[in-house]
């Protein structure tokens, strides 16, 4: 399958990552597998850009929560950019967007570090 899923960049030291299509059962893993690399490496200070993200399942979601008090825990933090009205709603609906900062675009996230 590759990373055709995600693309990462650096600014600053901020990591963007940006993931495409629905983060679901199958995708889940590899999810995990990346935000582990770079929480790992020092890179705590993460942007999540959703984008391009037309589902998220609730094995994803997990991920994000455990890797988000990871961060924490290393004085960095991981802020979610972008989400449509559906990817926001099941955030609500677990009750995650009380626990992640939204932004509505990449430039205020970043700033907001």
């Amino acid at each position: 399958m590759g990373s055709s899923f995600v693309t990462e960049r650096k600014t600053k030291n901020i990591l963007v990552l940006k993931f495409y299509g629905e983060l679901d059962a199958l995708v889940a893993p590899k999810v995990k597998e990346i935000l582990a690399k770079h929480v790992e490496n020092g890179n705590c200070r993460l942007v999540i850009n959703f984008q391009e993200v037309s589902h998220i399942n609730s094995l994803t979601m997990g991920i994000l929560r455990g890797k988000l008090r990871e961060a924490r825990e290393m004085n960095g933090d991981i802020k979610l950019v972008g989400l449509s009205e559906h990817v926001k709603n099941i955030f609500e609906m677990v009750g995650l967007d009380e626990l992640f900062e939204m932004y509505e675009d990449e430039n205020k996230a970043i700033v907001s570090f």
